[in-house]
């Protein structure tokens, strides 16, 4: 009885409410770093005494209970291991099946061109337009044709192009293009972080529109979006974020371009939309959602220390009680064509999705009450934690297949007996033939047929994206907040810098 109670105190701990901050207020004066959001929602502060001794304790009770299994049970400590992460990786497949198959029920926000042609343009709101750049000289003139080809009225719409002060080639570029009046330049302010969504942050406070999207350097939207999100907004009073649908103008580039390719194809026309029919949160994207400025700026605008800003948002969104949904508009960028850029943006987004797993786990009966019960925290649970847990087992069991090849060790034969080989064989065997085949349809369904032969390879892909997320690991210790720049630009391609054909594609 004295044991039972014992482990009922530890259970009540972990699954309390900590009070880690006393009060949860937005606080838009700070200018020493530009974080207006309470401490306890940030990853500045990504270390606390609290969920340090829930880790310990959490830690401390699977130590011993695997321990007492595998005494009074008489099988190895490694047999339970092993089985803990081949059922993990089974339930990651299926809950990633399941979705896709839901998303066949979902219908994007769809808003025709009739639709378009009955706005009445007096009608339309001031829209706000973030650009932020650094080093992106490269891209200035696709920036100012991308952005001048938007159909919005030009006295209704702002773009604003944040800035470092010591970034002199691209703010000599900006000024050499000699863009019109409604673009605007800001220079931030030279202080830590310095990061993309500290930038939006500094943004965020000049703004004027009632709504607002953010355009990376190598954004082409299409012509119509800022029109179609602002329908949108008017047929879905209750929704606060409209999330596009993004693709590649460079995916037929490379074997790289292309793999990148296949898999937006299956994320934003296969899974993202199931996550949006099953009502769960949706890790948003960077660039090309659209939001409502009163909704960002009540929950306090950006997280300038996680470095997958989008990630956080869109989780916080939820767990602020506002709605995020998909609108049928594309935009297209660049997707990253050699391996070293492709792993340093992978190792970016996978820390970021440990330091949302990180903020959002400190207090998780708050964040589950937040996200509005069990099916949606679960959720959480398996689409970001859940990415980097799964993207780390695929590199210690590709270690192990490595070692049992070279060694054949007796230590590795003993660890999978035959049920969890079983598994861990199903897993691996169905699961890469799945999601090739997923990858198959998605680059199918948007006619990418010249990268179809690309798509064998994602097996190895993946096993590079494991590599990435052991990077991320690495770095979300040692450099939590460090930015690794993506090179934008590499579709340039002639000495004069013109660009290939690349804008009409984005409104076919």
């Amino acid at each position: 009885m004295v044991i039972y109670n014992n482990l009922k105190n530890i259970v009540k701990k972990i699954m309390s409410i900590p009070r880690l901050e006393k009060f949860y207020t937005v606080n838009y004066k700070n200018t020493q770093d530009y974080l207006y959001l309470p401490l306890i929602y940030s990853s500045k502060r990504h270390i606390y005494k609290e969920p340090i001794e829930n880790l310990a304790i959490i830690i401390a009770i699977i130590l011993i209970s695997l321990t007492l299994l595998s005494y009074f049970s008489n099988i190895s400590i490694y047999i339970y291991i092993s089985s803990f992460i081949a059922i993990t990786y089974f339930i990651f497949m299926i809950f990633k099946v399941i979705v896709v198959l839901k998303s066949k029920t979902t219908d994007f926000i769809h808003i025709s061109n009739k639709d378009i042609g009955l706005i009445n343009e007096n009608d339309l709101p001031y829209y706000s337009v973030i650009i932020p750049l650094y080093k992106e000289s490269e891209v200035v003139n696709q920036i100012k044709k991308a952005m001048m080809d938007i159909d919005y009225p030009k006295d209704k719409v702002e773009f604003i192009i944040t800035l470092e002060e010591y970034d002199d080639e691209t703010i000599a570029a900006i000024d050499r293009a000699n863009f019109p009046s409604n673009f605007r330049k800001l220079i931030l302010p030279n202080v830590e972080p310095k990061t993309k969504p500290k930038a939006l942050n500094v943004a965020l406070q000049e703004l004027k529109g009632e709504f607002l999207v953010i355009y990376d350097a190598e954004i082409i939207p299409d012509k119509n979006q800022l029109k179609k999100a602002y329908l949108a907004f008017l047929k879905k009073p209750d929704i606060a974020c409209f999330q596009t649908r993004l693709d590649h103008y460079n995916a037929d580039q490379n074997i790289i371009t292309g793999l990148f390719n296949s898999e937006f194809s299956f994320y934003y026309d296969l899974f993202l939309p199931g996550l949006q029919k099953f009502d769960f949160p949706i890790p948003l994207s960077g660039h090309s959602t659209h939001f409502r400025i009163s909704a960002i700026k009540d929950i306090g605008g950006w997280d300038p220390y996680n470095v997958a800003e989008d990630c956080d948002i869109g989780i916080r969104l939820r767990r602020n009680g506002y709605r995020t949904s998909i609108l049928d508009s594309m935009s297209k960028e660049e997707a990253t064509s050699d391996i070293n850029s492709w792993i340093k943006q992978r190792t970016r987004w996978m820390k970021g999705f440990i330091q949302t797993s990180i903020v959002n786990l400190r207090e998780p009966i708050r964040t589950k009450n937040e996200l509005g019960g069990w099916k949606n925290f679960i959720g959480f649970l398996i689409t970001v934690p859940g990415t980097v847990i799964v993207n780390a087992f695929n590199f210690i069991y590709w270690v192990l297949l490595l070692i049992w090849f070279i060694t054949s060790s007796p230590l590795i034969k003993e660890s999978f007996p035959e049920p969890i080989l079983i598994i861990s064989i199903i897993s691996f065997v169905l699961g890469n033939l799945i999601f090739t085949y997923l990858n198959l349809i998605g680059s199918y369904s948007r006619d990418r047929f010249s990268i179809v032969k690309y798509i064998l390879l994602s097996p190895i892909y993946w096993i590079v994206l494991s590599i990435a997320t052991i990077r991320a690991m690495y770095q979300i210790v040692i450099n939590p907040y460090s930015w690794e720049k993506t090179t934008h630009g590499k579709h340039i391609i002639n000495e004069n810098k013109t660009l290939i054909p690349i804008v009409n594609l984005v409104n076919k």
